[in-house]
């Protein structure tokens, strides 16, 4: 219960971040991501898809099943299968695994190359919320900036070693895509939204370690900061990579600090 209850209300939080972008002049946020975001991710998806199809093409060469006999051989039965559906199905197979890979890629290339300005507008969230001010100071910029992208690269990674289990596991047994498919987009969204929950975590002086553990406590949040992030880039005509990135933020930043506020002594240092 726990879980969805902080998945719903990560999602609310979330859309509650809507008239906080307007009523609070962080509109200008909206546009940042849009094109570097599109320039990667169109990119990727189309590099990885032909590598795909490449690969598949060269699995099926070297089998050779081209080469069984249409009579006479024990396997000559499957080969109708073995050259028509089975490369078709490593295929798909590979371009499932690697569009994983591409959008993984690109959306923690986002992540880092933003970090200042996600950093920026969580701490400009927080000030709009609870009227704290927080006096401009580069080196903490600085600190928040490095912070982002370590945590970016960590949580990359970490996606990517859950991505090379999964996608091993389906080699040897494809129908298992039905269980690994909905489980990489849970890891998806769970490390998303633990590196939009981090911008407040290093303002408000928490180490990794802590870190960490704040998130896996609050495991429904963040897949539902994930999930809100993921559904918008889903949206036509561009309002996904104006929106997505923004509300992330910003739903985080609602979501922490009313954390914050009921357990104050265990989340503050």
């Amino acid at each position: 219960m726990k879980f969805f209850e902080g998945f719903f209300k990560a999602i609310g939080n979330s859309f509650k971040g809507f008239g906080l972008i307007f009523e609070k002049g962080l509109w200008p946020y909206l546009f940042y991501p849009l094109v570097l975001w599109f320039l990667m991710w169109a990119g990727s998806i189309w590099l990885f898809a032909n590598l795909a199809s490449s690969i598949a093409e060269y699995i099926n060469d070297k089998l050779s099943f081209n080469d069984i006999p249409d009579s006479g051989s024990w396997i000559s039965f499957a080969k109708p299968f073995l050259t028509g559906y089975f490369s078709f199905i490593i295929a798909w197979i590979f371009k499932l695994i690697f569009w994983f890979v591409s959008s993984t890629f690109s959306k923690y290339m986002v992540l880092i190359f933003l970090s200042p300005l996600f950093s920026l507008l969580s701490e400009s969230a927080e000030e709009k919320i609870n009227g704290k001010n927080y006096p401009f100071n580069f080196s903490q910029l600085l600190k928040d900036i490095l912070r982002g992208i370590g945590i970016s690269i960590r949580n990359m990674f970490i996606e990517y070693f859950f991505i090379a289990i999964c996608f091993i596991v389906t080699m040897f047994f494809p129908p298992l895509v039905l269980v690994t498919a909905p489980f990489l987009m849970f890891v998806s969204w769970y490390y998303l939204g633990f590196t939009m929950l981090d911008y407040n975590f290093e303002r408000h002086k928490m180490n990794i370690s802590q870190s960490v553990q704040f998130t896996r406590k609050n495991i429904g949040l963040a897949c539902g900061i994930g999930a809100i992030y993921s559904f918008f880039m889903l949206l036509p005509w561009f309002i996904g990579l104006m929106f997505g990135p923004v509300l992330a933020v910003v739903g985080a930043t609602i979501c922490f600090l009313e954390i914050q506020k009921q357990n104050a002594p265990t989340i503050v240092n």
